[in-house]
């Protein structure tokens, strides 16, 4: 298996992977051993982990070599990634928490690099013309807190996107702006992101 890399294309992937820096142990690498850790996950239930990986049973039993399986070497790299992000997802939540609760006693916060398309929207209206910006900022404890709260809950990436968005806002679009100031920046679509924390 590749190195893991500790960027993604979404807000949830994003926070996971910055997880693996707190890490104690080192998730499973072989396809095998990932498979078997994602069906102890979903109860030994094949067509429910197929579900969540939007895949079949017949192609995950290829994928992992699992008894029965035929063509174990068939490559698919789209499901192999799938299920590196699932075992990312999930892997030592314990140790997750316990991260993420030491980093918000300690003044939350926490750093971000990015490349996205942003739109904004301001008095005079919205623009309809998302601009791609690159940008290494920090967050401050309210927004870290916020992000850390909707990804305990599992929420939608919809969700943290705005989260992410009122904190983009917050912590530079505002920060030399006079009090009161209404414009906002929405993240329209993201191409590389990553937390440090």
């Amino acid at each position: 298996m590749p190195p893991l890399s500790l960027s993604a294309n979404t807000v949830q992937e994003a926070l996971d992977r910055a997880d693996a820096r707190h890490w104690t142990r080192n998730p499973p690498r072989s396809r095998r051993a990932r498979l078997a850790f994602l069906l102890s996950k979903n109860g030994h239930d094949h067509t429910a982990l197929a579900a969540r990986l939007h895949t079949t049973p017949q192609a995950l039993e290829s994928f992992g070599n699992l008894p029965g399986s035929q063509g174990g070497d068939h490559e698919n790299s789209a499901l192999q990634q799938a299920v590196e992000r699932e075992v990312i997802r999930l892997w030592q939540p314990r140790i997750r928490r316990r991260a993420h609760a030491t980093i918000l006693h300690n003044n939350g916060q926490m750093m971000i690099s990015f490349r996205a398309w942003l739109g904004f929207t301001a008095a005079a209206g919205s623009s309809d013309d998302p601009r791609l910006r690159t940008l290494t900022l920090s967050l401050h404890a309210p927004h870290v807190e916020a992000l850390f709260s909707a990804w305990h809950r599992d929420a939608p990436e919809q969700e943290l996107v705005t989260l992410l968005s009122d904190a983009l806002s917050a912590c530079y679009f505002h920060r030399n702006r006079p009090q009161g100031t209404t414009e906002t920046v929405r993240i329209e679509r993201i191409d590389y992101l990553e937390f440090y924390y």
